[in-house]
């Protein structure tokens, strides 16, 4: 299932825009059906709306980067409390910087990777140690150029190319690459020398042709094995042009003269996408995956956890004009609360469009025509007090979806309901707990002002 855009009519925001927001407490129902027979004022507030929410297995998401466009891939292991043990692998293209090089005869003195870190994707405990491993494509397949990859879609892979052990990533820490001038927080990595021979016998063709020298190199895996507990998930950003490419250290002879050259080979312009596992054997999430929950919620990025929510009674409740509609989430910590994995940044709502496609609700397509970004909609977790007590609360604006509930004539549940997820769910690997809707403590609710039509 893909997750897409369509933009709402603008007509119809104005006119919500517009409407005054007054309010008074309503009596509390199953559904609020009865609510508007009670209610004295052309105004009206309730929460008390009965949500079906179930926990579900995200869809896999394109993860591919053929424009070269993507701030980062992530590279780990994460053992999470809450929601087990989570993979993600790198599969990189590269290409030649000059299409020109001088190879005829050279003999290889080394070859190595560089990877820039890339701290805003980093995720989990930065101060234990990481093994990066490089492996090559195995022969009989090839990563494509022309294809968008899947977070569920991997590659066969053959021999090691290259690895550094009891590495404690700085992804915050500028340090000088080649000279003192240029300073960043990378990773190097020397590869097998055997690898950047074979680069410098390719024949002439095969150097100034991508298409021919993808099919030679077949691409590259990066992993990062761990049995560190939480792990980390690793951000490199492989379109940095001056801190991510490999450098070809040669040398040829001329005449008894011996030249000393370095070559370099770039990310940018090749396709690259990333590989997610997750394995909920005998965590938390296992026994809430695929069912209705009541007392927990859990949503994870990278093709993780996702929620799908139903409000069945919305349209009973006739002749209204919704001013404003919020759903409420409060996060929780029953499995312990832990710095190195903090709370998802930003969730969004969805709806399906057809069985097979989600498209953001018209009230997140709103706020990222008018402002391009998510400040309108909300769903970004935000401090606030609670009966003396500090908590992390989400809020989602739904106004416009709403509204089409309340409007529904047509019986079917599917125009009732709404799924959470993780944006985006390509690239962010965070996770959050949160109360469920019969949670004694902080439930999850639906907030609705309103404005009775007479």
């Amino acid at each position: 299932m893909r997750l897409t855009q369509v933009a709402p009519p603008l007509a119809i925001w104005l006119m919500l825009a517009c409407t005054a927001v007054l309010f008074q407490c309503s009596k509390p129902t199953d559904f609020g059906s009865d609510l508007l027979e009670s209610e004295r004022g052309d105004f009206g507030y309730i929460d008390t709306l009965t949500l079906r929410i179930t926990v579900e297995r995200e869809d896999s998401v394109e993860t591919s980067d053929r424009t070269s466009t993507s701030p980062y891939l992530l590279c780990g292991e994460l053992r999470d409390p809450a929601f087990g043990h989570t993979t993600a692998a790198i599969y990189t293209l590269f290409r030649p910087v000059d299409l020109s090089p001088r190879f005829q005869d050279a003999r290889v003195d080394s070859i190595v990777l560089f990877l820039h870190y890339a701290a805003d994707g980093f995720y989990g405990d930065t101060l234990q140690q990481q093994t990066v491993r490089v492996h090559r494509v195995a022969p009989g397949s090839v990563l494509r150029w022309d294809q968008g990859y899947y977070s569920n879609q991997s590659l066969p892979v053959g021999e090691l190319l290259g690895e550094v052990t009891d590495v404690l990533p700085k992804p915050r820490t500028n340090v000088p690459l080649f000279d003192t001038i240029e300073r960043a927080p990378y990773l190097r990595i020397p590869l097998n020398n055997a690898f950047g021979q074979e680069l410098l016998d390719l024949d002439s063709l095969s150097l100034t042709a991508d298409t021919l020298f993808w099919e030679k190199i077949r691409g590259l895996r990066i992993t990062a094995p761990s049995n560190a507990s939480p792990g980390a998930l690793m951000a490199f950003d492989l379109n940095s042009r001056n801190f991510s490419f490999i450098r070809l250290y040669y040398k040829y002879t001329t005449d008894t003269i011996t030249t000393s050259r370095e070559f370099s080979f770039s990310f940018i312009g090749g396709n690259k996408f990333n590989h997610f596992e997750h394995d909920y054997t005998g965590s938390p999430v296992e026994n809430y995956v695929g069912k209705p929950a009541k007392d927990l919620l859990f949503v994870q990025g990278l093709a993780g956890i996702r929620l799908k929510i139903e409000v069945p009674y919305a349209h009973r409740l006739d002749n209204i004009a919704v001013n404003k509609a919020e759903l409420e989430m409060t996060v929780a910590h029953p499995f312990g609360a832990n710095t190195n994995l903090p709370a998802v940044r930003q969730m969004v709502l969805s709806e399906l469009v057809d069985d097979t496609l989600r498209t953001f609700i018209p009230d997140v397509v709103y706020s990222l025509n008018v402002i391009n970004d998510f400040s309108r909609f909300g769903g970004s977790p935000r401090l606030t007090t609670d009966n003396g007590q500090t908590v992390e609360r989400y809020r989602m604006t739904l106004t416009q979806r709403f509204q089409a509930m309340v409007d529904n004539t047509s019986g079917n549940l599917k125009d009732q309901t709404l799924y959470v997820s993780v944006f985006p769910q390509s690239r962010s690997a965070h996770r959050v707990v949160l109360y469920g809707p019969e949670s004694a403590t902080f439930p999850a609710k639906l907030l609705v002002k309103y404005t009775l039509v007479r």
